[in-house]
C-alpha cells in the first residue's frame, strides 16, 4: 500500500487593526486624492489618477517614517505577528484530505 503524503494548508491571520489601517488609507486617501486632483486640474480622468496615486503615496510616506524612526513594521496586511502565527500554525496543523 503506498504511503499517503500529508497535505498541508496555511491559515493567514489578519489583525483588525491592519484591516482598519488599509481601509482608511484606501478609502480616505483615494477620495481625498480624487477630490484634490479633480478640483485642481478640472479633469475627471486626472481625478481618477489622483485617487490611485494618493494611497500609494500615503503608504510610501508612512513606510519612510517608520524606517526613519527605527521601527521596521510593515504597512500591508501581513504583519510580523501574523507571519509568526502562520509559521506556528503551518508547523502544527496538518490536513490529510477530507474526513
Amino acid at each position: 500500500m503506498p504511503i499517503k503524503k500529508e497535505k498541508e494548508f496555511v491559515i493567514y491571520v489578519v489583525s483588525l487593526s491592519n484591516v482598519k489601517r488599509y481601509m482608511s488609507i484606501e478609502f480616505i486617501g483615494g477620495s481625498c486624492g480624487y477630490i484634490i486632483a479633480q478640483r485642481a486640474l478640472q479633469s475627471d480622468l486626472l481625478g481618477m489618477i489622483g485617487s490611485i496615486i494618493a494611497p500609494m503615496a500615503i503608504r510610501r510616506v508612512l513606510q519612510w517614517q517608520q524606517l526613519k524612526s527605527g521601527r521596521h513594521a510593515r504597512l500591508d496586511l501581513r504583519s510580523h505577528s501574523s507571519s509568526r502565527a502562520r509559521r506556528t500554525l503551518h508547523n502544527t496543523v496538518h490536513h490529510d484530505g477530507f474526513d
